[in-house]
């Protein structure tokens, strides 16, 4: 019977350990929900892309986190647009970088004229945190990730939620179809 039990215990440990091991490497104890608020750019099966919650409360850290290797896909940002810039064709992509689109006003947020260096990173506009659309008349709250491996970003979403739910939606400007958005909830009641 104990011969049984052991390869049984043998992998519930594994299990176990399995499910840690994430958890642990994100600098979260287990039980946390630090990694429920994270926006991961990840690379691999499905292609670049962002992966994150699909709600966050107002008030909240949102960490943004950049899980791909810069020097084989090159750098990202996290730049928070209004839905009608998000460009939604192939043809709107392939002209993001181009005067009066919404990647080149990312890049112009960011203080880059030409080829040059980014010079503003991040870019803050309104209240601190995570809370202002951009457009290509406006500019909004965007983060660049550098050639650095393993890059992030955690600021507290606040977005005025005072009139209800509100939607943050972010895109990539050097990769322009990843592409995302959340919900904000309007903080609990007191």
């Amino acid at each position: 019977m104990k011969q049984r039990r052991l390869p049984i215990a043998l992998a519930a440990g594994i299990l176990a350990v399995a499910v840690a091991i994430p958890t642990l490497a994100s600098g979260a104890s287990a039980g946390s929900s630090a990694t429920a608020n994270t926006i991961f750019m990840k690379d691999g099966k499905g292609g670049l892309r962002f992966e994150g919650p699909k709600t966050i409360v107002a008030g909240e850290e949102l960490t943004v986190l950049n899980q791909t290797n810069p020097r084989q896909v090159g750098p990202h940002t996290f730049s928070l647009v209004t839905k009608g810039s998000l460009p939604k064709t192939a043809k709107a992509r392939q002209l993001c970088f181009t005067p009066k689109h919404i990647c080149m006003s990312i890049a112009k947020w960011h203080g880059v004229k030409g080829n040059g260096p980014v010079k503003v990173n991040p870019v803050e506009t309104g209240v601190a945190g995570w809370d202002t659309l951009g457009s290509v008349t406006k500019t909004g709250d965007s983060w660049f990730t550098g050639e650095k491996p393993k890059t992030s970003i955690t600021q507290p979403v606040s977005v005025d939620t005072s009139a209800g739910p509100s939607r943050m939606y972010f895109l990539c400007a050097i990769h322009p179809w990843m592409q995302g958005s959340i919900n904000v909830l309007p903080p609990p009641a007191s």
